[in-house]
């Protein structure tokens, strides 16, 4: 987790391709909910994209990965693209787009994006997002150490309310983004008739803003800054308050277009406050970095000094550390081929805001902790064939302390989730395959991880692929289906002081299919289904997913 993440963490607006001819349906935007907002330049939106552009192509989240941050990012990684080709054409944005959605079982959804247009240099806008799930989901019992799912179900209820706004400016040189979000989710688990049992719930909110100045200069001799300032506010159910101020900013120079030397200062400071208990911790960060680019050539040399204090649980006990930061990249074939090797390291501080951002059934203890990657060296490549075949291959080395995982454990009679820290070697290697043409895409990812130490692998499966195909007809018709596989986990659970309980969780595989037809440039309607194998999908043992649900919407821009 970097250490400067949670100050620009926001929501990202839709976009649209501009109509060509009356008749011919235009691309539009795929949506996402965080965006960092920025001012751009005058043929573009002032909010940058961070997926393709198409209404037609939007991603929309009928599923429940809404709810959470599935636990198998903590130990992903993805080969570095050090280069490639890049989108070329302006893009005007729609200034209203409006999405609603519901699926059976009980789930609707609703997003409003609105981003009047205020000339070349200002920008402003807001955003409603609404995700909820009102339904039954299976109980998980364990039977000696394997999970099963005798048939038994209680309620699963979720709900996640967000909305914000933003503000920039853009003069020759520079730009200045002010950012304000709140964000309110609701996990409740309720007995049916068949079960019995306690309620439990967790219920969690956020409050976050953030100002940014930095530079746009493009010549190729000029002083470089970008500077930021964020505040958040988080509570829970269980009583903790925690406010939270981060601080980066970054000077350089660049000279001739070729050098590059820059550093970076950052600095995240939190209190927290549990019951009666007051307890406060940080990070800070100096990160020195000087980077050369020339023909085929792109060599980065620099160091991160880092330091986490204050109350958090470690092993380490804090204090002073040093970290590489540097990777060589060399194009081999011209616009096809690119090498790169790596190295690099950091030093990780999980607030109570962090660790729900993960684990959204977290305890009530109120602690933060800390962990650190002292090196990782990665060596990859990345390829493209005839502007349609594209390819990514990368193998890494990492040398964890304090690993994060999570374990179940038991609370005047409830299960939460508690975190588990363990030092581990880890070895990864990561690959992805994508053939992309006019009217059809295919892409598969996958990832495998090998860790020294068990303990440090809850629930983290050793190899999972992600795949997905598209096709659309005419830009009216789009389908897609995706598929996501993972294999078996183990999982820890203890009873107040019982000792603990290992248990294997079974793997998964996770099947969707949408087809969305545009009506004309300015509506689409859709129906999805997800999750069509039915399957027991438990990212956080314990806690299983929502299964097979259907469901329909319709979008609108203008």
């Amino acid at each position: 987790m970097r250490r400067t993440y949670i100050i620009s963490t926001l929501l990202v607006l839709a976009a649209a391709l501009p109509v060509r001819a009356q008749n011919e349906i235009s691309q539009a935007v795929e949506v996402e909910r965080e965006y960092e907002g920025a001012v751009m330049d005058v043929v573009k939106s002032p909010i940058e994209p961070a997926v393709d552009d198409s209404l037609l192509n939007f991603k929309l989240n009928l599923d429940y990965t809404a709810f959470y941050s599935p636990y198998r990012d903590l130990y992903d990684f993805s080969p570095v693209l050090t280069a490639g080709p890049k989108a070329e054409g302006n893009v005007v944005y729609p200034w209203l787009y409006a999405r609603v959605a519901a699926a059976y079982p009980w789930t609707p959804s609703a997003d409003l994006y609105i981003t009047p247009r205020f000339g070349e240099r200002f920008s402003a806008g807001l955003y409603l997002n609404h995700d909820s799930y009102w339904g039954q989901v299976p109980q998980a019992v364990y039977a000696g150490s394997v999970m099963t799912y005798p048939g038994h179900k209680v309620n699963g209820d979720r709900m996640k309310n967000r909305g914000g706004l933003f503000m920039g400016y853009r003069w020759t040189r520079g730009e200045v983004n002010l950012d304000a979000s709140y964000t309110g989710n609701r996990y409740a688990l309720t007995p049916v008739d068949g079960y019995s049992g306690a309620t439990l719930y967790n219920q969690f909110e956020h409050l976050k803003a953030s100002l940014r100045v930095r530079s746009t200069n493009p010549d190729t001799n000029s002083f470089y800054y970008n500077a930021a300032l964020g505040y958040r506010y988080f509570n829970d159910r269980h009583g903790v308050l925690e406010h939270l101020v981060d601080a980066d900013a970054s000077f350089g120079a660049t000279i001739k277009g070729v050098h590059r030397l820059y550093v970076t200062f950052g600095g995240t400071f939190t209190g927290a406050t549990a019951g009666n208990a007051f307890s406060s911790r940080g990070i800070w960060t100096v990160s020195p970095v000087y980077t050369w680019e020339r023909d085929r050539w792109r060599i980065r040399a620099g160091l991160t000094l880092s330091s986490v204090y204050g109350d958090c649980i470690r092993k380490d006990g804090g204090g002073f550390l040093v970290y590489p930061d540097a990777s060589v990249s060399f194009e081999a074939a011209r616009n096809a081929l690119w090498l790169y090797l790596k190295a690099s390291g950091d030093n990780n501080l999980y607030t109570r805001y962090d660790l729900f951002a993960l684990n959204p059934w977290m305890e009530d203890s109120g602690r933060a902790y800390q962990s650190a990657v002292p090196v990782s060296a990665e060596f990859g490549l990345n390829g493209l064939v005839r502007d349609r075949f594209s390819y990514s291959l990368g193998i890494n080395y990492s040398m964890l302390s304090n690993s994060l995982s999570f374990m179940a454990t038991s609370f005047n009679g409830l299960w939460y989730q508690e975190a588990n820290l363990a030092d581990s070697h880890v070895f990864g290697i990561a690959g992805m395959l994508k053939w992309q043409s006019p009217s059809f895409m295919a892409k598969a990812e996958f990832n495998y991880r090998g860790f020294s130490n068990p303990d440090a692998v809850l629930m983290t499966p050793a190899f999972d692929v992600d795949a997905v195909l598209e096709y659309n007809l005419r830009r009216r018709l789009f389908i897609r289906a995706d598929c996501y596989f993972r294999t078996s986990t183990t999982g820890w659970s203890a009873a107040s002081s019982a000792p603990v309980s290992v248990c294997r969780v079974p793997a998964f595989v996770d099947v969707g299919l949408r087809i969305s037809y545009a009506v004309n440039t300015r509506l689409m309607v859709f129906v999805e289904g997800n999750n069509l194998a039915n399957s027991k999908i438990q990212y956080f043992l314990n806690y299983v997913e929502p299964g097979i649900n259907f469901g329909a919407g319709v979008c609108f821009k203008l």
